[in-house]
């Protein structure tokens, strides 16, 4: 799901480089081949990104494939709810700057659900409504 609001999508990618040039340059920094001073390393930060996607995709995530996932988000302020959540999972961020991700671009905050096989096992068991 993509924000329908362009001004949404680039408040809330302006915060998110921030983030990533401020608190959590380090995660993404211990990837980098090649550091260029003052700038994101889209490579490095897909590197992260991919750790995390592995988790969700037994076969794998290749790095390369989510560059230009990372550059959009990141450089032309085009910002899915997907690659939000995938950010804020592989960058561990949490509290008071996740929530303001989600406002920034969704306009409120997001309780994502729990991934957990206990709770597909309650939503499958639900009674269906008629």
């Amino acid at each position: 799901m993509v924000s329908d609001h362009p001004r949404r999508q680039t408040l809330c990618a302006s915060y998110l480089r921030a983030l990533l040039t401020g608190p959590y340059r380090h995660v993404w920094l211990r990837m980098v081949d090649r550091e260029r001073s003052g700038e994101i390393n889209f490579s490095a930060v897909a590197k992260v990104l991919a750790r995390t996607a592995e988790l969700d995709t037994p076969d794998g995530v290749d790095h390369r494939g989510l560059r230009d996932r990372v550059r959009r988000a990141l450089s032309q302020d085009r910002l899915t709810t997907s690659t939000l959540d995938l950010f804020i999972r592989g960058f561990g961020i949490h509290g008071p700057e996740t929530e303001r991700l989600w406002i920034l671009l969704l306009g409120g905050p997001v309780v994502p659900e729990p991934r957990t096989p206990q709770s597909l096992r309650r939503s499958s068991a639900a009674p269906a409504d008629h």
